[in-house]
């Protein structure tokens, strides 16, 4: 007898119907063992699947995140696609809570904005030059304007602060460079540039899957990481838009708010497209 699990696609940080990051949301994903989950987001093939189960501790659920090839223990897109959600589901106020792996995230709505809070950021060097830097993303070492930095705010990842929006949008990575130096573990090699002026940040986000360098049109938790960078280098407080994707032709709007106290936010509209059911024997 064949077991039914409904979801609903989502895009989050869109602020028109076809633009942001397309999400799959399991509702119910009570009964699926670890490998069903990792085998259902490689067939659905997004950046990222999630995959909701009943909360605790006062969360309004627990989220598993998977990508086509692993899990993560935080990403935003999904976080505030599943808040989303269950807010049209189960009529939730304007706060709650869900649990992720990296720990509790409060969301707050606002006039149809999803924000969360981030966990608190930690940093450390790269130990990677601006010379090598630049030639992983087949640019020149003057396009690199700090020492990139690993930071995690749920889910680490290098930051690279380049020269200007025309570089970040210039970026071409060169893969095997990719690997070598923007590797957090064997199967984990991932880069996120950015620039701001004028309160507004053009930021994009590179990872390695199967053998190819593949960008993800908008990132919340990279967005979290460069809050908590800001927050760890004397940046804060700071109200930003995020513009991500525009390289790709999927035009991603985030919101990043970092309190002088160094709280980062991030948050998005999500538009939501369409349900189905999934079967699995």
């Amino acid at each position: 007898m064949s077991r039914s699990y409904a979801y609903q696609i989502v895009n989050v940080f869109a602020e028109s119907r076809f633009g942001g990051n397309p999400l799959a949301v399991f509702t119910d994903a009570s009964g699926l063992s670890d490998d069903d989950m990792q085998l259902i987001a490689r067939q659905f093939n997004l950046s990222e699947t999630v995959f909701l189960l009943p909360g605790d501790a006062g969360a309004a659920a627990s989220l598993r995140i998977f990508t086509p090839s692993y899990e993560l223990p935080f990403a935003g897109h999904p976080t505030i696609g599943s808040a989303a959600v269950l807010h049209a589901q189960h009529g939730l106020g304007e706060r709650f809570t869900l649990r992720t792996r990296a720990g509790l995230i409060p969301i707050h709505w606002q006039d149809g904005v999803f924000r969360l809070t981030a966990v608190p950021a930690s940093q450390r060097a790269a130990n990677l030059v601006p010379a090598d830097a630049a030639a992983m993303l087949g640019l020149a070492v003057a396009d690199i304007a700090a020492a990139p930095m690993w930071v995690n705010a749920g889910s680490e990842q290098l930051l690279i602060r380049l020269a200007s929006r025309e570089a970040v949008l210039a970026a071409r990575p060169v893969h095997e460079l990719f690997v070598r130096h923007a590797t957090l573990h064997p199967g984990r090699s991932i880069a996120y540039l950015w620039h701001v002026a004028d309160n507004v940040a053009t930021v994009r986000l590179f990872f390695e899957q199967q053998g190819a360098v593949i960008e993800d049109p908008g990132t919340g938790s990279a967005c979290a990481n460069l809050g908590g960078w800001c927050a760890l280098n004397g940046l804060a407080p700071l109200s930003w838009r995020i513009e991500q994707g525009e390289a790709i032709q999927r035009p991603n709007v985030l919101y990043l708010d970092v309190d002088a106290a160094g709280k980062v936010q991030v948050g998005g509209k999500v538009q939501q497209l369409g349900e189905g059911t999934f079967r699995l024997p």
